[in-house]
C-alpha cells in the first residue's frame, strides 16, 4: 500500500473517530437530573462559542457566557416540585440550604455529564472506526482521536469556568419581561462560593414565576387564531421597541395595533423615531393619537410593514380593521387644549358613524380609536361600530363589556407614559403596558386576552394576566389588572382621560 493511499485511510479513520466522539458525547451526556426543587435535562452540545443555556419552558431561556471551548452545556428545566419550591418562597430562613442543595447538585450534574460525555464519546470514536476499518491500529488511532475531542472539550469547559457570568444572562423568550428571574443575584457578596449562591437565587426568583403560572386561566388558543398585539401611548420611549419585539416573538403575533401618542410634541426630529417600526417584521396598523402630527403620520406610513387608518378600513391577517384618527393636535399640556368641551366630541362621533356606515361592507371586526370617549359617544348614538373596540390615551387599563356583548379595551401606556415622565417625576410609577389578543379563526371575535404589564423605570417586575371572553354580560367598567401575587408584580397607574395625556 502506498504512502498516499495510507494517509488517505488514515485521514478518513480519523475523521469517523471525531464523527463517533462527537455523536458519543451529544448521546452519551445527556441525563436527567435534580437541581433543587428542580427536575432538569442536562445535556452537552457542540457549538461554535461555549455557553451555557438554561431553557424555562413556557417563560422562555437564559444565556450565560460561562466558559470556552467548542462545547455549549444545555439545561433543560422539565418540572419544578411547586411543594418543596413554597417551602423555600414561605421561610426565608431555608435559603441558606437552598444554596448548598442547588450548588451540590450543579456540580454533580457537570461532573456525570463530563465523565458520560467522555467515555461515550471514545467508545462511539472506536466504534464507528473499527466497523470501516477493523484491526488494533485503527482501533489506537480511533482511541486516541476521540480521547483527544472527549476530554479537550470537556476539559477546556471547566478550566476556563467563570461562575460570575451567572450573573449577566441573556434572556430570551417572555423572560426579557422578567428580570426579577435574577432577582438580587447581581448584589449577592462576592465570595469564593458565589457560584453556589447564585445559582441558590436563580432558582428562588424562578419558583415564584412557575408558581404565578398557575394562576393564569386555562385557555388554549386555537392554532389559526389571528394574534394582534395591542400598543399604545409609547411617547417616545425606545424601551417600548424593546419589549414589543420581545412579545412579538414569543407569542408569535400576527399584527401589531398601535392606537396612538407614539411621539410627544409630533415634530420632524421625533420622526425618526417611528424608524423602528419598519424593523418589525408583522404589519403595524397605526391610528393617530392627540401627540401625532401629520408628519408623524406620513413618516409612518412610509414604513414598508406599516398601515395607518384615519376614516378608512383594511384587512390584515383575516381581520377586518377600521381607524381614525385623533380630531385634536395637542402635545403642549400647558396651554389647555385638550380640554374640549363634550359636543365636539359629539360632533366627532356623528362624523366617525357616517364613515364607518360606508366601510361595514364587509363587517368591520376591530375598530380602532385613541380616545376611548370617542366610544362613549358612539354607545350614545346607538352606533357601537364593531364587536372589539381598542383605544388608549388614559395610560390607565380598562375593560368594557357593553349589553350587546361588545367590548372596548383600553390599553395603559405601552412607553410608561414615555420620556416625558421625567419632568413630571412620576416616572418610577408607571409600567409599561401591552395586551396579545386572541381572536376566533372563524367568527372573528375576540376569544382571551394576555394583559402584560412590566415595571417603569426604578423597578423590576413582569405580570401576565389572562382573561376569557364568553357568553355577554351586562355593560360594565372593570380593572382586570390583577397582579399575580408571587411575581412582585406593578399596581396599574391611576389616570384620568383629558388633560394630562
Amino acid at each position: 500500500m502506498g504512502v498516499i493511499q495510507r494517509l488517505r485511510l488514515d485521514v478518513a479513520l480519523i475523521a469517523l473517530s471525531v464523527l463517533g466522539a462527537v455523536a458519543g458525547v451529544l448521546l452519551g451526556g445527556s441525563g436527567r437530573v435534580p437541581i433543587g426543587p428542580f427536575d432538569a435535562t442536562v445535556a452537552p452540545r457542540f457549538a461554535s462559542t461555549g455557553d451555557t443555556v438554561v431553557q424555562l419552558a413556557p417563560l422562555g431561556s437564559l444565556v450565560m457566557d460561562t466558559h470556552d471551548g467548542p462545547l455549549r452545556i444545555v439545561v433543560r428545566v422539565d418540572e419544578i416540585r411547586l411543594e418543596e419550591a413554597r417551602q423555600y418562597l414561605d421561610d426565608p430562613r431555608t435559603f441558606t440550604s437552598l444554596e448548598e442543595v442547588v450548588g451540590d447538585d450543579a456540580r454533580r450534574a457537570l461532573l456525570v455529564m463530563a465523565l458520560r460525555g467522555t467515555l461515550a464519546g471514545v467508545v462511539g470514536g472506536v466504534l464507528l472506526a473499527v466497523l470501516r476499518r477493523p484491526g488494533l491500529r485503527a482501533a489506537a488511532v480511533a482511541a486516541s482521536t476521540a480521547t483527544v475531542l472527549a476530554v479537550g472539550t470537556t476539559l477546556a469547559a471547566v478550566v476556563t469556568w467563570e461562575p460570575r457570568a451567572l450573573a449577566q444572562p441573556t434572556y430570551t423568550g417572555a423572560l426579557t419581561l422578567a428580570p426579577q428571574a435574577i432577582g438580587n443575584v447581581r448584589d449577592v457578596v462576592a465570595r469564593f462560593d458565589e457560584y453556589r449562591v447564585q445559582l441558590a437565587s436563580l432558582v428562588r426568583n424562578l419558583a415564584r414565576l412557575y408558581e404565578a403560572a398557575e394562576g393564569i386561566e386555562t385557555f388554549v388558543p386555537a392554532s389559526q387564531s389571528t394574534r394582534i398585539l395591542h400598543v399604545s401611548d409609547i411617547h417616545l420611549n425606545p424601551r417600548a421597541f424593546h419589549a414589543i419585539e420581545a412579545v412579538l416573538r414569543q407569542f408569535d403575533v400576527d399584527v401589531i395595533v398601535d392606537t396612538g401618542d407614539i411621539n410627544d410634541w409630533g415634530t420632524s426630529f421625533e420622526a425618526q423615531f417611528v424608524d423602528r417600526i419598519g424593523e418589525l417584521d408583522v404589519p403595524y396598523v397605526f391610528v393617530r393619537g392627540n401627540h401625532d402630527s401629520r408628519e408623524t403620520q406620513r413618516a409612518i406610513g412610509e414604513q414598508p410593514n406599516a398601515i395607518v387608518l384615519d376614516g378608512r378600513a383594511t384587512t390584515v391577517a383575516g381581520v377586518r380593521m377600521f381607524g381614525v384618527g385623533d380630531p385634536r393636535f395637542t402635545p403642549d399640556k400647558s396651554s389647555g387644549d385638550d380640554n374640549q368641551p363634550e359636543s365636539f366630541f359629539h360632533l366627532f362621533a356623528q362624523r366617525v358613524r357616517a364613515q364607518v356606515e360606508v366601510a361595514q361592507s364587509p363587517a368591520i371586526h376591530v375598530f380602532l380609536v385613541h380616545d376611548p370617549v370617542v366610544v362613549r359617544e358612539l354607545q350614545g348614538l346607538d352606533a357601537l361600530p364593531a364587536p372589539l373596540m381598542l383605544a388608549g390615551h388614559s395610560h390607565r387599563i380598562s375593560t368594557r363589556v357593553f349589553d350587546d356583548g361588545s367590548i372596548l379595551l383600553v390599553e395603559g401606556s405601552t412607553g410608561g407614559a414615555g420620556l416625558r415622565a421625567f419632568d413630571r417625576g412620576d416616572h418610577e410609577a408607571v409600567p409599561l403596558s401591552m395586551s396579545v389578543l386572541y381572536i376566533d379563526p372563524v367568527t372573528r371575535r375576540l376569544d382571551a386576552l394576555d394583559r402584560i404589564t412590566i415595571a417603569g423605570f426604578g423597578e423590576s417586575g413582569v405580570t401576565i394576566r389572562r382573561e376569557v371572553f364568553a357568553a355577554p354580560v351586562a355593560s360594565e367598567e372593570t380593572e382586570p389588572i390583577e397582579p399575580v401575587e408571587p411575581v412582585e408584580p406593578v399596581e396599574p397607574v391611576e389616570g384620568t382621560e383629558g388633560g394630562d395625556r
